[in-house]
């Protein structure tokens, strides 16, 4: 008789353990929207009519200096890597900083990659966020013509 209780403790443990386990949690930092198709004719007038918009879901300012977006799940797979700048992008709790593709000034709500052509596909494509270790922390992918994606 002990055997059956024992195969049931066996069986019920790993379960409530199972159970038990936090779901993951949401990166703080994230890929909030993707603006992959420029309205009109790529051109070079409208590179920066492309854009990726990361929002720091924390309660904490995150400084994204070393932080990349490729387009490829590993980063080194990615034909385009876009880097913040060094210093001084600091987000502040709910805040979202904008990536442009084009040339621009720097600001506290925008940073540009200097592209002088059009870089993200425009109907199926992905881009994904790395932490300065390169690790993955979050990712879009589309495919569709409507131009734009809410992540």
């Amino acid at each position: 008789m002990r055997t059956p209780l024992i195969g049931a403790l066996a069986v019920a443990l790993p379960l409530a353990t199972l159970a038990a386990a936090p779901a993951q949690a949401a990166p703080n930092v994230q890929i909030t929207y993707v603006k992959y198709d420029a309205k009109g004719k790529d051109t070079k007038k409208n590179v920066n009519g492309e854009y990726v918009t990361v929002t720091n879901k924390s309660r904490k300012k995150v400084n994204l200096a070393g932080w990349t977006i490729g387009q490829k799940p590993r980063l080194a797979d990615s034909k385009y890597v876009f880097y913040f700048p060094a210093r001084n992008v600091v987000v502040a709790p709910g805040a979202s900083v904008t990536m442009r593709m084009g040339e621009g000034k720097k600001t506290k709500k925008y940073v540009y990659q200097g592209f002088r052509k059009h870089v993200l596909p425009n109907v199926k494509g992905a881009v994904y966020l790395f932490d300065p270790a390169d690790r993955r922390v979050d990712g879009c992918t589309w495919n569709s013509k409507a131009g734009g994606k809410k992540c």
